[in-house]
């Protein structure tokens, strides 16, 4: 069975973000990898807020459509969908989400440290908190710190969101 099947092949860069969709764009959902191996989906962002590199987010409340995403405004209570990683990404804009691979993890201001190899949830507006074991806790670890991270800073992270 020969490779050269003769059939179009689509490239998506995972950098790209646009305001408008056309037939050349990826579809909502659509899941594609980098050349590293990092695992990505098309989003778009429905929040009211840009979301920038190293911030995760969140499914948005009261939207019809699927990956429709915004920012977090809670802390340690929502299921991350996915981390931006090269472009930040404006209100009313499509790009791609980090779900799976190494990436950067912003730390909250107030959320404390993280040590190397570290586990991490999701803190309000969209940073990165240590996994707390408290009671009540409802958010998932979606990430392991590659390093030491000090609060208000970032640093590399394995993400594995879903």
């Amino acid at each position: 069975m020969s490779l050269n099947s003769g059939l179009p092949v689509k490239f998506y860069g995972v950098s790209h973000v646009t305001a408008s969709l056309t037939s050349r764009h990826a579809q909502l959902g659509m899941e594609t990898f980098d050349e590293d191996g990092n695992k990505y989906v098309w989003a778009y962002n429905a929040g009211n807020s840009e979301i920038g590199p190293g911030l995760g987010c969140v499914l948005q409340l009261g939207v019809s459509t699927a990956y429709s995403m915004t920012l977090s405004a809670v802390t340690s209570a929502d299921l991350v969908v996915g981390v931006v990683k090269h472009a930040s990404i404006p209100t009313g804009n499509y790009g791609f989400l980090l779900t799976r691979g190494v990436g950067v993890a912003e730390m909250g201001a107030t959320s404390g440290s993280v040590a190397s190899r570290g586990l991490l949830e999701i803190g309000a507006n969209g940073v990165f908190v240590p996994v707390s074991n408290t009671t009540g806790n409802k958010a998932p670890a979606v990430g392991q710190a590659l390093e030491a991270i000090v609060s208000s800073a970032s640093g590399s992270a394995f993400f594995s969101v879903y």
